[in-house]
């Protein structure tokens, strides 16, 4: 095969390890310890692909990315990263990275995007352009694509305006409209980005393992406690705690919640000592938490606690221009699954797609995607393969939702109009708007409306 590969890594034991397993698999290696040694090895020689850790100990492959793109050389560059380092991984690959691979090396991942890189770099194509583009980012081993309808933008902004700042994030919207892909991107933007993640399903703590699933718990303190427990908050700690569905929290487990919350401790069951834990709270919820609060189910001052900014996800009726954006991504998503080649929307069956009404949104189009590509015979996915939406096309036809706009004359517009649907009550125009009563209450006093 007899390709060149430049593997830039300061760990001379690990590198020497890779150099040889490419070498046994016929390729031709150069191990750099830095990123001086690297530009120096670029200067004199081509290079089919190179391998770059993400830290080093004179510079990091982001400034190396920097370097290469300044001096016009467009060799594919796969950075490897440690645990934890996702958010600056896709930092490399907006800066033009064509892939990363997370420590410990998989050798068969490793082996499939060698191979990607290669024909990238046959087919002379740019690898951002293969890669990454202005509507997709890679979470993990996951790329989400972005809308680019006027709702999904104004998302997205609030996402960039509250990433960084350490407030408690509420997100609302719909089942099935992607309200954990929103957490993970605050997640990733935010200076925790490097710290974990860690998702919990409120839906499936019960009164009595909750405290321990949350908090840990000491063995021995109640009769299946046969080792020491690390709780979701200690796991979290330094990063963000997603609490998926949090309408779900059993009522008894809430005041520790808060207690936990504002004192920044937590007390593992079985213990007399609290533990100090540093988390930034991020909540999802489809449930109207302010009527869990008028019936009892939820508390007041949690909802507070957890609600400092809103962000509503919209659902997918409301974005039906980003709907063929979707689409395009689940079909090269099923093809990869599925082993199929369906390079197409036809324009009948996208038309089918937008005059739906996707009371199950992005979850439903993924998976009416999934079965449609199955079903496809040729290259487009036609009516014929769509599965029957015809069926629940009227259940939100007659629903009229009014959004908010970036533009303050036309957000101005849209309060009015709400409020005055709804003769004036703030919380049915708060619903109507997806944006909770305080918001409301905000933008009420910065628009001057009088009521």
């Amino acid at each position: 095969m007899n390709e060149r590969i430049l593997i830039v890594e300061d760990d001379r034991s690990f590198g020497a390890m890779l150099q040889k397993w490419f070498e046994r698999n016929g390729f031709s290696v150069t191990l750099c310890a830095g990123m001086v040694a690297a530009q120096e090895e670029l200067a004199k020689t081509a290079y089919r692909v190179i391998l770059s850790d993400l830290r080093l100990p004179d510079g990091d492959g982001i400034m190396l990315l920097t370097w290469l793109n300044e001096s016009g050389l467009s060799t594919p560059v796969i950075i490897m990263t440690g645990y934890g380092e996702i958010q600056t991984a896709v930092s490399a690959i907006k800066l033009g990275a064509f892939d990363y691979l997370e420590k410990p090396i998989n050798p068969s991942l490793l082996t499939q995007k060698i191979e990607a890189a290669f024909e990238s770099a046959n087919e002379a194509t740019p690898p951002r352009q293969k890669q990454s583009s202005e509507n997709s980012e890679r979470l993990g081993e996951e790329t989400i694509v972005f809308g680019s309808s006027p709702l999904s933008t104004q998302m997205y902004s609030y996402i960039d305006l509250v990433a960084p700042t350490q407030l408690a994030v509420m997100i609302a919207g719909e089942s099935g409209t992607g309200k954990e892909h929103v957490a993970q991107l605050i997640h990733n933007r935010s200076v925790r980005a490097d710290s974990p993640f860690v998702a919990v399903d409120c839906g499936s703590l019960s009164m009595e393992l909750a405290p321990s699933e949350l908090f840990g718990h000491k063995k021995g303190s109640f009769t299946s406690a046969i080792e020491n427990k690390t709780g979701f908050f200690s796991a979290a700690s330094g990063g963000t705690l997603f609490l998926d569905e949090v309408g779900n929290l059993p009522y008894g487990v809430q005041m520790q919640m808060l207690r936990a919350l504002q004192e920044k401790k937590v007390r593992p069951v079985g213990t007399s000592s609290d533990i100090p834990v540093d988390v930034r709270i991020i909540t999802a919820t489809n449930e109207d938490l302010e009527k869990a609060i008028e019936e009892g189910r939820f508390r007041e001052d949690l909802y507070h606690r957890l609600n400092e900014f809103m962000i509503s996800v919209p659902p997918l009726r409301s974005c039906r221009e980003d709907i063929s954006l979707y689409a395009d991504h689940f079909r090269e998503e099923a093809n990869r699954e599925l082993n199929k080649k369906v390079q197409s929307v036809s324009p009948e069956a996208l038309l089918q797609l937008q005059s739906y009404a996707w009371p199950g949104n992005l979850r439903e189009l993924r998976n009416v995607i999934r079965r449609a590509v199955l079903f496809s015979a040729g290259e487009s996915i036609t009516l014929d393969s769509l599965p029957l939406l015809a069926e629940k096309k009227e259940k939100h036809e007659n629903v009229i939702e009014e959004t908010l706009y970036p533009e303050p004359e036309k957000e101005k517009e849209k309060i009015i109009r709400a409020l005055e649907r709804v003769n004036g009550n703030k919380t049915k125009a708060a619903r109507l708007l997806h944006i909770d009563r305080k918001t409301l209450y905000n933008k009420i006093h910065l628009y001057n409306i009088s009521l």
